[in-house]
């Protein structure tokens, strides 16, 4: 019978991008209640549940959508997957026996929505000034350093329906992480003991601990 091995992929990434979105995305023309709304959907999804209103102008907050758009495996940065590593537990006195993470790159699709071009430019810049490829925004992510940077803006807004065209200003881009980290599955030993350190040396019986 197989052992279940779960694991929630790059959820705690895409948490990161979205932590990363709602501290640095901000328009102090909207109250606090009313200010930009950051969600992971795709761009249809966004479409459906939050700009659908618009319609019938019942919602002006501006909207920044996120999702998970490419993970592409790090050809030349992963290690050999025989490796092993070993980290103690003092508090537990066992031992993990575990094989090298795996690494990728991530790729988040960003949507930026608003009723003004003004409201647009300064999303924009909020995160173009962040995440510049000469100074990338970084973070911790379990334990494992990540950093982020931003491709070129793209004027999508001839993408929404046509009745919408009028009434939004849309914008695209790409958030790259170019190193996310997934751990594989880890052995779990009790601890070397004295007994087992001590071996014989050759003929001279010396005896090493």
């Amino acid at each position: 019978m197989a052992i279940p091995n779960e694991f929630y992929l790059f959820r705690e990434y895409s948490r990161a991008v979205k932590t990363y979105l709602q501290e640095k995305c901000f328009l102090t023309r909207y109250p606090k209640d009313k200010n930009v709304l950051v969600i992971y959907a795709t761009p249809e999804r966004a479409f459906s549940k939050y700009l659908y209103p618009i319609i019938n102008s019942d919602q002006v907050q501006p909207i920044v959508s996120f999702h998970l758009s490419g993970i592409q495996y790090a050809q030349g940065e992963n290690l050999l997957g025989f490796v092993k590593g070993y980290n103690y537990i003092s508090s537990t006195l066992k031992t993990e026996t575990y094989p090298p993470l795996l690494i990728y790159k991530l790729t988040y699709g960003i949507t930026i929505r608003t009723i003004v071009m003004s409201d647009a430019d300064i999303l924009l810049y909020q995160i173009l000034s962040t995440t510049s490829m000469n100074k990338k925004y970084w973070t911790m992510v379990d334990g494992q350093w990540m950093e982020m940077s931003s491709t070129e803006p793209r004027d999508e807004t001839n993408l929404e329906p046509g009745e919408v065209q009028d009434r939004v200003i849309r914008y695209g881009m790409d958030l790259i992480i170019p190193r996310a980290y997934l751990p594989r599955e880890y052995e779990e030993r009790e601890s070397i003991q004295e007994w087992e350190m001590e071996y014989q040396v050759g003929d001279v019986g010396d005896t090493l601990y």
